[in-house]
C-alpha cells in the first residue's frame, strides 16, 4: 500500500441495503402480527426496527468507515471514531469469529488503553 496517501474502506452498501430490506420485512410482518393480537409482533417492530434506523444511518457515507493513512488508521462507526498510531500496534492477524474472517490487532505494550 501507499503510504504516501490515506485510503478510506467503507461497508458494502449491497450488504447494508440488503440488511435495512430484511429488517423492514421483519417490521411489517410484526405490524400484522401486532394488529391481530400477538404480542411477538410488537417485539419483532421494537428489535428490527431499531435494526432499520441502524442499517438506514450506515448507508451514510460520514457513518462507518476505516480510514488507513500514514500516520495510522481510524474506525468509524455510527460516527464514533476511534484511531490508533502504527507504533501503538503491535501485529495485526487474522481471526475467525464463527464462518467469518476478520482482521484483528494488539496493541503494543507500552500502549495505554482508554477504556480497557
Amino acid at each position: 500500500m501507499d503510504t504516501e496517501h490515506t485510503q478510506v474502506f467503507r461497508p458494502s452498501r449491497i450488504r447494508v441495503v440488503g440488511l435495512l430490506l430484511v429488517s423492514a420485512a421483519i417490521v411489517a410482518c410484526g405490524i400484522f402480527m401486532g394488529s391481530v393480537g400477538q404480542q411477538l409482533g410488537w417485539l419483532a417492530i421494537a428489535f428490527f426496527g431499531l435494526g432499520v434506523v441502524v442499517f438506514a444511518l450506515q448507508l451514510l457515507p460520514s457513518c462507518s468507515y476505516v480510514r488507513v493513512g500514514p500516520d495510522g488508521f481510524t474506525v468509524r462507526s455510527l460516527f464514533r471514531s476511534r484511531s490508533c498510531r502504527w507504533s501503538d500496534v503491535d501485529v495485526f492477524k487474522v481471526a475467525q469469529l464463527r464462518r467469518q474472517q476478520m482482521v484483528v490487532f494488539s496493541f503494543a505494550s507500552h500502549t495505554e488503553v482508554l477504556g480497557a
